[in-house]
């Protein structure tokens, strides 16, 4: 069926031939075998599409076109049925108060319909439908775009979600524009994020880890950067990255990252599958291409049969069925970031409101009051995709603050706390192309603290703690719902 909805997409103008072939059949039967004059063919022709034959002539082309004729009017009357059907069904969606509406042109966004529960399709970028939530997840980033700029007055005062595949969100102003409330996703942001909940390292922290990532294209980036963002547990642990598959870019830039701790990154320039030596002593290997999976899956089989295996699928085969290893994981299963609740309701970007919301109250010099729900909303939609994406790195790095706590290898306020939470900062900013510079630089992504915690002075050393109870204590209880938040 998708290879009949491609066809009819591409070549959309044989519906106008196939429409044609009646007239043209009874124009032949009336005209050159029948021998009517030419306008008296033309109606005679066109009044066969309304099952009403005026002139008694009867010939194999007359009778085919006649045929034919009901078939087309008939696929009208249903294409029109079918039509207002759908056009009904959108009316009593857009009675309710949460209506969405996707517009997309790809599996991506039918994923995510059904996870929605007053909602439907576009597939068009003619007009923006009437209700209060709209989420932009067209193939082409710059589709989105022009979407929105062309319908930024209709979108006034609505939400408007829009995937960023191809351009970087941290790059954009705010979305506090007074037209809209905009915001930001990328898939593969959020299924690094869900990855490193599911197999974090914390169980590892106090063990040397190598763990290769094969493949540095949208899913292999996205995986190294949140596990160089969460994977920080103490000054003195000792993990290394070992990179496959970067273009010259990507391997100048990632080389001069720092880890601002015992950490190491280490980018090859060859295939994995020539350097078997190094491939031997990885604990786990992270394959994200997707192409040849099976192969290299064997290949490492082959090489290192101890390590943890790790193999992006986006059609979730689960390789753990066919081979014998126990270690042997799937991961890439879009329906579990794809929800209404991590894409509307931002759940996964909770916590990092809170922190911000903080942030926004310790310069102010003021407490949070009771209901400060809206208020947080309002700061968050001030800021730019840099500030956001900042946030949420904060927040998915806090449960393992406060295991650490918990398992009484790191006090609350202490020196070591933030001198952690410190190094998580600094790699955000490292990751984001950011470097030092004694005068902040927003334009040019230059900072002054990005520099070892023991060269900043003491008041910006206890700007990591979290400043104001009430968030605090809404912080702990979002974590304690949510889990690995």
């Amino acid at each position: 069926m998708k290879i009949f909805r491609v066809i009819r997409e591409k070549l959309f103008w044989l519906s106008y031939v196939a429409a044609a072939i009646p007239f043209i059949s009874a124009f032949i039967g009336y005209r050159v075998v029948g021998k009517l004059g030419f306008w008296e063919t033309v109606y005679a022709s066109i009044a066969l599409y309304f099952v009403n034959p005026v002139v008694d002539i009867e010939n194999g082309y007359v009778v085919f076109a006649e045929i034919t004729s009901t078939i087309v009017v008939a696929g009208i009357i249903l294409s029109v049925v079918r039509y207002a059907s759908r056009r009904v069904g959108h009316m009593f969606v857009r009675l309710h108060k949460d209506a969405t509406v996707v517009y997309t042109d790809n599996d991506w966004g039918k994923e995510l319909l059904r996870t929605i529960r007053h909602g439907y399709i576009v597939d068009s970028t003619e007009r923006a439908e009437r209700v209060n939530n709209h989420i932009l997840m067209f193939s082409d980033d710059l589709n989105n775009i022009n979407f929105y700029t062309k319908h930024e007055k209709k979108l006034k005062d609505k939400n408007v979600y829009m995937l960023m595949q191809q351009v970087d969100s941290t790059l954009l102003e705010a979305a506090d524009d007074e037209e809209a409330a905009l915001h930001f996703f990328n898939i593969y942001d959020l299924l690094a994020r869900t990855y490193w909940k599911d197999n974090n390292l914390y169980d590892k922290r106090k063990e040397a880890v190598k763990i290769a990532i094969i493949g540095y294209d949208q899913v292999g980036i996205a995986i190294f950067k949140y596990g160089f963002l969460n994977n920080i547990f103490s000054l003195d642990q000792n993990f290394e990255y070992h990179i496959w598959g970067c273009d010259e870019f990507e391997k100048t830039f990632v080389k001069r990252l720092s880890t601002m701790n015992k950490d190491k990154i280490i980018v090859h320039d060859g295939n994995w599958d020539e350097e078997i030596d190094s491939i031997k002593e990885m604990d786990r290997i992270i394959y994200t291409l997707k192409e040849h999976t099976v192969e290299a899956l064997q290949r490492m089989l082959y090489i290192n049969p101890d390590a943890e295996v790790h193999c992006y699928s986006e059609s979730m085969t689960d390789f753990s069925d066919l081979y014998l290893s126990d270690k042997i994981l799937t991961f890439g299963d879009i329906k579990d970031v794809l929800t209404e609740e991590n894409v509307k309701e931002e759940k996964l970007y909770q916590l990092g409101k809170l922190f911000n919301y903080d942030y926004c109250l310790r310069y102010a010099g003021r407490t949070a009051p009771e209901d400060f729900k809206q208020e947080m909303e309002d700061e968050w939609k001030k800021l730019s995709g840099f500030y956001m994406d900042s946030n949420v790195a904060r927040a998915d790095h806090f449960w393992i603050e406060q295991r650490l706590f918990e398992d009484g290898e790191l006090s609350e306020d202490s020196e070591i706390a933030w001198e952690l939470e410190h190094i998580r900062w600094c790699r955000f900013y490292f990751i984001n192309h950011w470097t030092y510079n004694e005068v902040r630089n927003n334009a040019k992504r230059q900072h002054p603290m990005l520099v070892a915690y023991d060269k900043l002075p003491k008041s910006e050393k206890a700007k990591d703690g979290i400043y104001d109870e009430r968030i605090k204590k809404e912080m702990l209880r979002l974590l304690s719902t949510n889990g690995k938040m």
